[in-house]
């Protein structure tokens, strides 16, 4: 065998040790890396969970309500629909606020969720939706003509999917937490939120502005409360076991 054949096997036999040797390293980080994303939020039993519990409220006239006025295939959806950005009832209460525990990394198991983005009439339903990290999502059109859900976090696209057909269901693993917009590109004034979160901490506010979040472990917590448009509202909070807490959030914040 010639000097530089046998030169090439001693090369080749050394770059295969140390990609072995690399993998050796990078494969345990990899393992690692996946145990600790599966185990960022764990399930333990809570006894004597206090609970935070209140209203958010919108200061000054109560606006709207505001109608959206659909720009294409009236003849389906009608000339108009109600746009669900902004609600706020007659007593000054808002709708489709999201409140958060922040820093939470164990506590009360999660509730079964089963979450669907419906398309029909021409809207997304519900307009504000929440999800488990590590779940999937049913994406179903009830609507006799061509969707698309269009989901967007952080700027980028989460997916973006297109359903011709009436019935049409899609199903989408949901691996990052995080608020995403959901929109419709073929037609331009739908719109919705999910947000995917690692813990069950959290409450979505309904007609009534109400919330309220149960089993919470003894500590020191950020509480944050988020809306589409009137933006984040965020207070730190201290509760000791069995505690009952109330905190309303306030909008406009100044």
């Amino acid at each position: 065998m010639s000097l530089i054949a046998k030169s090439g096997i001693l090369f080749l036999s050394r770059w295969v040790i140390r990609l072995i040797g690399i993998g050796s390293i990078i494969l345990p980080l990899l393992l690692v890396a996946s145990a600790e994303a599966r185990e960022k939020y764990k399930e333990v039993a809570v006894s004597d969970g206090a609970t935070i519990a209140g209203e958010t409220i919108f200061k000054g006239p109560p606006p709207g309500p505001y109608v959206i006025w659909v720009s294409s295939e009236e003849d389906i959806f009608g000339e108009k629909l109600p746009d669900e950005k902004l609600i706020v009832s007659r007593e000054g209460k808002i709708k489709n606020v999201l409140v958060t525990i922040e820093g939470i990394t164990e506590g009360k198991p999660w509730p079964n969720l089963n979450p669907r983005i419906v398309n029909e009439g021409g809207r997304f339903l519900p307009h504000f939706l929440v999800a488990r990290t590590g779940t999937e999502v049913e994406l179903i059109n009830k609507d006799p003509v061509l969707h698309n859900t269009h989901a967007i976090i952080t700027g980028r696209t989460l997916f973006n999917v297109a359903q011709p057909r009436q019935d049409h269901v899609i199903r989408k693993l949901l691996r990052r937490q995080g608020l995403v917009e959901i929109m419709c590109d073929t037609h331009d004034w739908m719109n919705g939120w999910l947000a995917i979160l690692d813990h069950p901490y959290y409450a979505l506010t309904g007609e009534d502005g109400a919330y309220k979040i149960t089993d919470i472990p003894a500590g020191t917590y950020n509480l944050t409360a988020w809306h589409e448009k009137l933006g984040r509202h965020q207070v730190q909070v201290k509760v000791k076991a069995g505690e009952q807490l109330k905190v309303d959030f306030k909008y406009p914040v100044k």
